[in-house]
C-alpha cells in the first residue's frame, strides 16, 4: 500500500492574489491553499554510488639474471679434474679386471693342486696294495707247500693288509657280542635269543665285517642279531 506524504509550501502573495481575487494591494493575504500532494513514488531516491574496486596488482615475473660466464681459469681447472676423475676410474676399472683374473688363476691353481694331491694319495695307496698282491703270488707260488704253509702265506697277507688299513686310518668294527647298533651294523638275519643262548638285540654272528675311517662309516657289518 503507497503512503502519501504532504509537503508544506510557502507561495508568494502576488500567486495568492491571483488565485483568489480579495484582499487589498497592502494586505497580505494567506489563502489556505491545499498544497500540492506529491507521490512517494514520483521521487525515485539516489542510489549510493560505488567506488570502483581498485586494480588487483599483476604478479611480476622474476626475470632470470643473464648467467655470468665463468674465467677460462675456472673452466680449465674444471676439465683438469674431470679428465683426473676419469683416470682414476680407468685405473680402478683395471686393478679390478686385474684382480678378477687373479682370484680365477688362484681358483684353477688351487683345484689343480687339490686334484694332484688326491692323484698322490690315489697312487701312494695302491703301490700299498700291490706289496700285499706280492704277498698273495708268492704264497701261491710256494712249490712243494701244503695247506699249513699256504695257509700260514695267507694268513701273514691278511695281517699285512689289516696293517695297511690301520695306517691309513681304517678300524674294523667291533660287533660280535656286542648290543645291535644300526648306525654301525646291518641285520641279515635273526634267532631266537633261547637258542643262541644271548640276550636280545645282541650280535651273535658277523657274516661280513665292518670297516669305519674315523668317525665315518666305510662299510657296515653285516651279522645275525637274537630277538
Amino acid at each position: 500500500m503507497q503512503t502519501r506524504v504532504r509537503v508544506p509550501i510557502r507561495i508568494k502573495p502576488s500567486v495568492v492574489s491571483e488565485r483568489t481575487g480579495a484582499g487589498s494591494a497592502g494586505a497580505p493575504v494567506v489563502a489556505d491553499a491545499v498544497p500540492p500532494v506529491m507521490d512517494r513514488e514520483a521521487v525515485t531516491p539516489m542510489e549510493p554510488s560505488v567506488a570502483p574496486a581498485p586494480p588487483e596488482p599483476t604478479a611480476v615475473t622474476a626475470q632470470p639474471e643473464p648467467a655470468t660466464p665463468r674465467p677460462e681459469s675456472e673452466v680449465q681447472e674444471a676439465a683438469k679434474e674431470e679428465a683426473a676423475e676419469e683416470e682414476s676410474l680407468e685405473v680402478w676399472r683395471d686393478r679390478a679386471l686385474r684382480l678378477q683374473a687373479e682370484m680365477e688363476n688362484f681358483r684353477k691353481r688351487q683345484q689343480r693342486l687339490a686334484e694332484e694331491r688326491i692323484a698322490a694319495d690315489r697312487e701312494r695307496l695302491l703301490r700299498a696294495f700291490l706289496q700285499v698282491a706280492d704277498d698273495l703270488e708268492r704264497a701261491l707260488n710256494a712249490d712243494g707247500a701244503d695247506a699249513e704253509d699256504l695257509r700260514r702265506g695267507v694268513d701273514l697277507t691278511y695281517r699285512s693288509l689289516m696293517q695297511l688299513l690301520d695306517q691309513e686310518g681304517v678300524k674294523p668294527i667291533q660287533a660280535k657280542g656286542g648290543a645291535f647298533d644300526p648306525a654301525w651294523h646291518e641285520a641279515v638275519g635273526t634267532i631266537s635269543h633261547q637258542d643262541a643262548d644271548a640276550e636280545p638285540d645282541t650280535v651273535v654272528e658277523v657274516v661280513q665285517s665292518g670297516y669305519r675311517l674315523g668317525d665315518r662309516l666305510l662299510r657296515p657289518a653285516r651279522v645275525i642279531v637274537a630277538t
